[in-house]
């Protein structure tokens, strides 16, 4: 049986088949984060341990203060990233430092 859902899905698809058939790309996307890491202590271990399973976008959209990105690189270590822990503080601090909580304008 076919539900409204995987009927309304293979719609789209055959759409988005039709629009590359035809050469559309649709809109221009502007990326709204970057997919460049700064140069810094922490970069060598980023592109060791992180980058071999997600996009350095996922890292340069978020803005976690030091707590939060200690817990998210132990997170990442007990899923298997290979960041041994003599690195972890040289990784935090890189991260704080460049994609630490977003500042507040001056007014």
């Amino acid at each position: 049986m076919w539900r409204r859902g995987a009927a309304w899905a293979l719609t789209l698809g055959a759409v988005a088949l039709a629009a590359a058939a035809a050469g559309d790309q649709g809109p221009a996307r502007k990326r709204v984060y970057s997919t460049d890491l700064p140069d810094g202590a922490g970069r060598a271990v980023i592109e060791s341990g992180c980058l071999i399973c997600h996009s350095a976008m996922l890292i340069t959209q978020q803005h976690k203060d030091s707590t939060a990105w200690e817990k998210s690189v132990r997170q990442m270590e007990a899923w298997g990233a290979p960041v041994p822990p003599a690195e972890h503080a040289p990784l935090i601090g890189y991260l704080t430092e460049h994609f630490g909580p977003r500042k507040e304008p001056q007014k």
